[in-house]
């Protein structure tokens, strides 16, 4: 199940990069795409944190 929503994501995101692409918007698409990497690697930071004061 969590490989067909992964494979739609990733699927999503070549017709996103595409159409950037073809609109001369990469740039702006990749600056974007970092951003949301960011954030989620912040939560999913912020979430291991809380799991590993909860084990003490």
């Amino acid at each position: 199940m969590w490989t067909m929503i992964g494979a739609a994501a990733a699927g999503y995101l070549l017709l996103l990069a595409r159409s950037a692409w073809k609109q001369g918007e990469m740039r702006q698409f990749l600056r974007s795409l970092a951003i949301v990497a960011a954030l989620c690697g912040l939560v999913a930071g912020a979430v291991l944190l809380a799991m590993l004061l909860d084990l003490r």
